[in-house]
């Protein structure tokens, strides 16, 4: 698939789940965060690398870290530096994808690069729409670097 057309691809994804992520942080309930860019993470990532049924334990795995990681607070104040822990744990949901598919340097600059977004992110931008919004949209943006 030429790269234009994932890319073109990813970014739509990803505006759905900054869309969704911040529903989920409005009066409307969390769900529409936790479950829908937990699935909206799955997809991008058959979208990406691929789909093998034969695995579907390893994606049950991720999509409930997934979930696990956007609706924990980590026991932090995350109203100051408590988000890394946000976006580690958003980071390191996709392990178990990774350890099958063998998409090591990807992996762990997506780890690096998406904890230290999030972290400064959520720092200094102080409108909750745009603050939510940009954090939905960069889990799935950074998956593009598992293609590295």
């Amino acid at each position: 698939m030429e790269i234009t057309l994932k890319i073109g691809t990813i970014i739509v994804f990803s505006i759905l789940s900054g869309i969704l992520y911040r529903i989920g942080g409005t009066n409307k309930g969390t769900l529409y965060r936790d479950i829908g860019c937990s699935l909206v993470t799955l997809i991008t990532l058959w979208f990406l690398i691929g789909l093998n049924l034969s695995y579907w334990w390893i994606y049950l795995l991720t999509f409930g870290l997934s979930w696990a990681a956007l609706s924990a607070y980590w026991g932090l104040d995350e109203k100051r530096w408590g988000y890394w822990a946000h976006g580690l744990g958003l980071s390191l949901a996709i392990l178990p994808v990774v350890f099958v598919t063998g998409h090591w340097i990807g992996f762990i600059l997506r780890t690096i690069i998406l904890t230290g977004f999030i972290t400064i992110w959520s720092e200094l931008v102080s409108k909750d729409k745009i603050e939510e919004r940009g954090r939905g949209f960069a889990i799935i943006v950074t998956t593009l670097l598992l293609l590295i």
